[in-house]
C-alpha cells in the first residue's frame, strides 16, 4: 500500500531523524500490533460466520459474539487508519505499513531521493532514487552514479 504524504517536505537528514524518534518509529509498532489484533480478529469473524451458517442457535456464543466481532474490527481498522494518517502528516511517505517501509523525501547531489527506513532499523541508514525505488538502497555514503 503506497500512500501520498498529506504534507510535501523536503527532508535533511536531522529533519527525518526527529520525526522517525517523534512519530514514525511509535506508529509504526502501534500499526504492527493493530495489524495483528485486525488478523486475529478477522479468524475469529469468520469462525463466527461459519458457526453462524451451520444453523446455531442464537445463544451460541460464536453466533452471539458476531456482531461485537465485527464491530471491534472495524475500530481496529480505523485505528490503523488513523496511525497512518498521523505518519502521512509529517510528509513521511509510508509504503508498506506491514514491514513498516517508510521514505522521506531528499536531496543529493542536486536530485530529488528518498531518505528509507524500515521497521527493525535503528535510524535513517539508507537512501534510494525515486526511480529505483527499495531494490536500489544504498547506505547513506554513497553518492549518485554517474550518469
Amino acid at each position: 500500500m503506497t500512500l501520498r504524504p498529506m504534507k510535501s517536505k523536503i527532508f535533511t537528514l536531522a529533519e527525518a531523524d526527529a520525526v522517525l524518534e517523534q512519530v514514525v518509529k511509535p506508529g509504526i509498532e502501534r500499526i504492527a500490533a493493530r495489524i495483528a489484533a485486525a488478523e486475529g480478529l478477522q479468524t475469529d469473524i469468520e469462525v463466527a460466520q461459519l458457526v453462524a451458517t451451520t444453523g446455531a442457535s442464537p445463544s451460541n456464543p460464536d453466533r452471539a459474539e458476531l456482531g461485537s466481532l465485527e464491530v471491534r474490527h472495524q475500530q481496529t481498522l480505523s485505528e490503523i487508519r488513523e496511525e497512518v494518517e498521523a505518519i502521512q502528516a509529517t510528509g513521511g511517505l509510508l509504503k508498506d505499513p506491514r514491514s513498516g517501509l517508510v521514505d522521506f523525501f531528499s536531496i543529493l547531489d542536486g536530485k530529488l531521493v528518498f531518505l528509507c527506513w524500515k521497521r527493525g532499523e535503528d535510524r535513517i541508514r539508507y537512501w534510494h532514487t525515486v526511480e529505483d525505488g527499495f531494490r536500489g538502497r544504498r547506505p547513506l555514503g554513497a553518492r549518485l552514479p554517474r550518469e
